[in-house]
């Protein structure tokens, strides 16, 4: 294993502070012999990033939110999707947003299902 640092600079002017390749005064990064591996390396991390899709794009019925339970299966849809994505935090950060919705959303929809209950025993009285 090389303990030697490449001999690059950055683009910043600094040295590189990684460690050179076997046989090699650069690492990977600066190597000129790495160029058509680096620039596949590019290609494949921005296919695998920006590539993705959950379900078919612009193939979605139209969502239409009538009720409480239309907002609660909304939101479960969109945290099955979510929780399907590539791990980060800002999936994490989308993941624990929507369980405070959801949580709302739910203890709305108890409620709800609590007020039809009693309107429905008071109709029943008269």
């Amino acid at each position: 294993m090389s303990h030697q640092r490449c001999q690059a600079l950055t683009q910043n002017g600094t040295p590189c502070n990684a460690y050179a390749r076997e046989g090699s005064d650069y690492c990977f990064h600066h190597d000129p012999a790495c160029a058509l591996e680096r620039r596949e390396a590019r290609s494949k991390g921005g296919r695998a990033r920006h590539g993705r899709q959950v379900g078919p794009v612009g193939q979605t019925q139209a969502v239409t939110l009538y009720t409480v339970d239309d907002v609660v299966a909304l939101l479960q849809r969109t945290l099955t999707d979510t929780l399907q994505l590539e791990n980060s935090i800002r999936r994490s950060r989308t993941v624990g947003y929507l369980c405070g919705v959801a949580l709302k959303a739910l203890e709305l929809s108890q409620l709800d299902r609590r007020l039809q209950e009693l309107e429905r025993l008071l109709n029943l009285r008269e």
